[in-house]
């Protein structure tokens, strides 16, 4: 399987209506997915309030419903919760109006947690439908990547994804996971790559 740690620049001109990157003079964007979970989620808190680093997390519903307490911690802190949809449906393979119907159970979901939310979205597996697209694009903002950390795969080359996103420069949108299945991984790339990207004196900003 090709694993492609930054993004290549043909799949973003085929969808020039997501966003790739942000434009930053001295930012990078970390983003956690498919969380909040009681552990892990709390053990990327504390690594965060190390750096004085701050992160958008693209959670799902029912571990909004399930972690609260974990969501609200979140929030207090300085991060910011956006919409990962409510089940981690896979557009690709789902109705339209099922996956409308998902993102929206979410949203009602933050809604509770987190007053004046950015419409932000992040498709889970980063598969949508055109169709789905056009839809949510008339009131969300569609949060892809420039760097996937592949911290899921548990036949990651640990090195080689710290030395590929050592690279990352301001505007970048880098892709972490807050689940059990990507743990082992996560606690080897974040630390070393939140001290690298501290040395440059970049800075950890909200989407």
């Amino acid at each position: 399987m090709i694993r492609f740690y930054k993004t290549p620049a043909l799949i973003r001109k085929f969808y020039p209506s997501l966003t790739w990157r942000r434009i930053s003079q001295d930012e990078i964007f970390l983003t956690f997915d498919d969380g909040p979970h009681p552990e892990i989620t709390s053990w990327v808190l504390d690594e965060l309030k190390r750096h004085n680093a701050k992160a958008t997390f693209f959670c799902l519903g029912n571990n909004l419903r399930a972690h609260k307490d974990v969501a609200e911690r979140l929030i207090f802190e300085g991060h910011l919760i956006a919409n990962h949809s409510d089940n981690h449906l896979k557009g690709t393979g789902t109705k339209d109006r099922e996956y409308v119907q998902s993102l929206l159970d979410c949203e009602e979901e933050i809604a509770q947690i987190q007053k004046h939310s950015k419409r932000l979205f992040r498709p889970p597996y980063g598969r949508i439908k055109k169709s789905q697209i056009k839809y949510i694009n008339k009131a969300y903002e569609i949060i892809m990547w420039s760097h996937l950390s592949w911290d899921f795969d548990e036949k990651l080359a640990v090195e080689k994804s710290i030395r590929i996103l050592k690279n990352a420069s301001p505007g970048s949108i880098i892709v972490f996971h807050d689940n059990e299945k990507s743990t082992q991984n996560l606690k080897k790339l974040l630390p070393q790559l939140l001290d690298h990207w501290s040395s440059l004196n970049l800075k950890f900003s909200t989407l």
